[in-house]
């Protein structure tokens, strides 16, 4: 394990430190695949064709931008996949990705809970048997990173090399129980009572301050989520622990977390990466726990370098 705060391209494995730096281009390529299997499709003016599959008994919402091998991108709690809008563009450049709306959230449907990451994970792994993906480099922030956790675990076949953002391994009963409490207001006061509290966990300060109509569009992301999909995710989260597994994992993988984050904090991230072979932690500076918005530039830099150095060593 490593640790590094000086610039994304400075991360280094166990055993050797390396310094790769990789200029990603602003070009972006759409090209939408698997036309095949889409239903309902529909077209954000000036964005990718997003579409639907049925994958694990629900109907999960996705887009896919970009050419080259694929990378699969899970959000966090309480969002859906337009949280990845400013990265999609430069990865876009170099590989093909996949997004999609997690059970519960955005435009995928909203079963009742609870729900388990092991079910997720299934619905993750479904969707890439229903898009004919062998194989793909999995990034998941918070509740995402989780999933990818656990997909990494169940198919590890399936896994060309992991990226976990701001995310944990397990939690403690006492966070757990917020967890729980959390799916009660939202179930009893609906999203509206949680989003000032969210956009503040997730954004620092300073950022919120400086940029208040991006803050804004995170808050309302978090207001307009669904309750009962909000609050099965959160049961999810409460009963999720791997922290005993992660020597299990033996894909090439990279932690991320904001040097701030007060959910996940970089000694969480820190145990993360000591207990996966070979993992490379980066501390992102000056970020809470939404670290793709705040410091977008310097993880979407970190996330080329480590996935371009990754697919070539496939």
């Amino acid at each position: 394990m490593c640790t590094s705060h000086r610039g994304a391209a400075q991360c280094c494995p166990a055993t050797t430190v390396r310094q790769q730096k990789s200029k990603v281009p602003d070009i972006i390529r759409n090209i939408p695949l698997h036309l095949h299997h889409f239903a309902n499709a529909s077209t954000r003016f000036g964005g990718p064709l997003t579409m639907k599959v049925s994958a694990n008994g629900a109907s999960i919402h996705y887009a896919v931008e970009g050419h080259g091998p694929w990378v699969t991108l899970a959000h966090p709690l309480g969002a859906d996949l337009t949280i990845w809008d400013d990265l999609v563009p430069d990865l876009a450049a170099h590989f093909r990705v996949l997004r999609y709306d997690s059970r519960g959230h955005g435009r995928s449907d909203v079963p009742a809970g609870p729900y388990t990451i092991e079910q997720l994970a299934a619905d993750a792994t479904a969707l890439l048997n229903s898009l004919e993906i062998p194989r793909t480099h999995f990034v998941g922030i918070s509740m995402g990173g989780a999933v990818a956790q656990q997909v990494a675990l169940d198919a590890p076949e399936r896994i060309a090399s992991l990226t976990l953002i701001d995310t944990t391994a397990g939690y403690d009963e006492a966070d757990a129980k917020v967890f729980r409490q959390r799916a009660t207001q939202a179930r009893e006061q609906g999203m509206k009572a949680l989003a000032d509290g969210t956009l503040e966990r997730w954004l620092g300060e300073r950022f919120r301050k400086r940029h208040p109509e991006t803050s804004e569009r995170v808050r309302a992301l978090v207001a307009k989520a669904h309750p009962e999909g909000f609050a099965a995710a959160c049961e999810a989260l409460a009963a999720f622990d791997v922290r005993t597994r992660l020597s299990e994992i033996d894909a090439p993988t990279l932690v991320l977390v904001g040097e701030n984050d007060p959910s996940t904090p970089p000694a969480v991230a820190r145990r993360i990466a000591s207990g996966i072979a070979g993992a490379r932690l980066e501390i992102v500076p000056d970020a809470a726990h939404l670290s793709i918005v705040e410091q977008k530039q310097f993880v979407t830099n970190a996330l080329a370098t480590f996935l371009l150095e990754a697919s070539s060593n496939v």
